[in-house]
């Protein structure tokens, strides 16, 4: 520094005014551009903000205050439910890693097997199909013992608690088919890791989990299970790379459908696009959006022309038998032990009871949990009463 200060010292005079001039205006261009940096980053972050408040409805903190209530009620709950049970213990609760959003899950130590599960806990609808007891429980049970298949995600135990039913599962890292698609981690947040466009999977990556989940819906149809109205991507979980269908329950408690709501063939051709294209779609695609999505992969245009495009639509042994998934070939069936037995009765009489459902009647779960409050409200009363009655005594004395 010295030796460059030293020799500016010995600039003739004739120059030295054009230097103090450069520098001059250089100063000024950089503390120019410097304050129009910071004028466009305060704007930029005013805008962001502003976004931010509409989405939240301008009520970013209630909001957040209430669903950290909600979460942390479902916390307890769990916490108290689990208190006394020797075979689960709980280990952690994780956020809302699935779009539902009345749902909570959890993660779970099954002392008897030693091994991590998840339990999901969801609150049943005022008109669900079937009445909480240890009757359906049972029956619900065999149920899903029944319903063993390699594609088939299985559910292990389930109980009905007072706010809902809960189920547990194996626990996969992996996740979903969708967190597959997006490349997410699946204990994310799904407003998260579902923000941006996913990525099309390979052609024979489309094929293996395509058949495999149609493979899943053939079994279920044979097992006369009721049309399935909650096939989308993240009810398809994935493990060693092999499709399970997941998310049975939700049709026979009752559940409200994710949109679009369609039956099982309908609902396969938007997760055979959204395999491909790697995002969702809201309404059937034309033929034009299909060519242009799919354009390197006609095979999958074919089928799912098969699918929206035909004035009959395709059935499952249809997509069995097309191009895209006729040579797949199923290694998981071939050392498979699947069940071959006969329905029992009340498993039959529970889904007949699914597919024709009847209002509630006055003494069912609802009005059976106001009549219990009614109750205790009026065992408060008379305790109450007796309180006062006691201190009016005392103070007579």
């Amino acid at each position: 520094m010295k030796v460059e200060v030293k020799h500016s010292q010995h600039v003739s005079s004739n120059h030295h005014p054009w230097v103090s001039a450069t520098l001059i205006l250089t100063g000024l261009g950089v503390i120019a551009l410097a304050v129009f940096w910071i004028r466009k980053c305060r704007s930029s972050t005013v805008q962001k903000h502003e976004y931010s408040a509409l989405k939240t409805d301008g009520g970013s903190t209630e909001t957040c205050k209430y669903e950290v209530q909600i979460r942390n009620g479902a916390f307890m709950t769990c916490k108290q439910y689990l208190a006394n049970n020797e075979r689960y213990e709980l280990k952690t609760q994780l956020g809302d890693i699935g779009t539902r959003p009345d749902k909570h899950w959890f993660i779970v130590q099954d002392n008897t097997l030693t091994a991590e599960r998840l339990l999901s806990l969801v609150p049943l609808p005022s008109d669900c199909p079937l009445n909480p007891s240890q009757q359906t429980r049972e029956t619900l049970l065999e149920l899903f013992r029944g319903l063993q298949h390699p594609y088939i995600h299985p559910v292990l135990d389930i109980e009905f608690w007072e706010a809902g039913a809960a189920l547990v599962s194996p626990l996969n890292p992996s996740g979903s088919l969708r967190d597959v698609i997006y490349g997410a981690n699946f204990s994310h947040d799904c407003q998260e890791k579902y923000a941006d466009r996913g990525a099309g999977l390979a052609l024979r990556t489309v094929q293996c989990l395509g058949r495999q989940i149609l493979e899943a819906l053939l079994f279920l149809q044979n097992r006369q299970f009721p049309p399935i109205y909650h096939l989308h991507t993240g009810n398809v979980i994935i493990q060693n790379g092999v499709a399970r269908l997941a998310g049975l329950e939700n049709l026979l408690f009752g559940l409200t459908p994710k949109p679009p709501v369609a039956p099982d063939t309908l609902a396969f051709g938007y997760i055979l696009f959204e395999m491909s294209a790697g995002y969702p779609l809201a309404t059937p695609p034309s033929p034009a959006h299909l060519e242009l999505e799919l354009e390197r992969a006609p095979q999958v245009a074919d089928a799912l022309s098969l699918i929206f495009h035909k004035s009959r639509p395709a059935t499952l042994e249809d997509l069995v038998r097309c191009d895209l998934f006729r040579g797949v070939e199923l290694r998981e069936l071939r050392g498979a032990s699947i069940l071959q037995f006969s329905t029992p009765q009340e498993v039959l009489e529970l889904l007949d009871q699914v597919r024709n459902p009847v209002p509630p009647s006055p003494m069912r779960r609802k009005d059976v949990v106001i009549i219990v409050e009614d109750r205790r409200l009026e065992d408060i009363l008379e305790e109450d009463n007796e309180d006062s009655d006691t201190s009016s005594g005392d103070s007579g004395r």
